[in-house]
């Protein structure tokens, strides 16, 4: 019989090496997945992969949009949530900003929209007063009330 050449080697060793890897990568993968069964019925989301506890509901994203836009007699702030469209507050306007072009809040930045100039449409700065109607509207009604509903003691 003639002596083993290195191919036949490499290849019974890949032969035989292939099997236990196989088998250590299944045992993993049923590992992990009996891990996240015993925490408590975790499911993962398919969107991010953070897990949420099963039968929470699934997160949306808000419904209502926060512009800013410039016109020729200056900038107005409003929302827009389907076919709602709030009315316009005159606030100043951020300088970079020009005629025809808008600001929409998108979570904790701002996308500047430019139908006239697609290139200018670039994620920027937020100002402060789309920021403020944001956070107006998030706040529940009574957030700044006393807790002791405004009586004071000893009056």
């Amino acid at each position: 019989m003639p002596p083993p050449t290195s191919q036949q080697t490499l290849a019974g060793l890949l032969a035989g090496l292939l099997p236990v890897l196989l088998a250590g990568m299944l045992f993993g993968v049923a590992a992990c997945q009996g891990e996240a069964g015993r925490e408590g019925g975790v499911a993962e989301v398919s969107d991010g992969g953070a897990a949420l506890p099963e039968g929470a509901p699934t997160p949306r994203r808000p419904t209502r949009h926060y512009h800013l836009r410039r016109t020729d007699d200056g900038c107005e702030i409003f929302w827009i949530d389907g076919d709602l469209v709030s009315a316009s507050q005159a606030v100043v306007c951020p300088p970079d900003l020009e005629v025809g072009e808008r600001l929409r809040l998108t979570g904790k930045t701002c996308l500047r929209e430019s139908a006239q100039t697609p290139a200018r449409a670039v994620p920027v700065v937020c100002p402060l007063p789309l920021m403020t109607m944001e956070k107006a509207d998030r706040a529940p009604p009574d957030a700044g009330a006393p807790l002791d509903g405004g009586k004071r003691d000893g009056g």
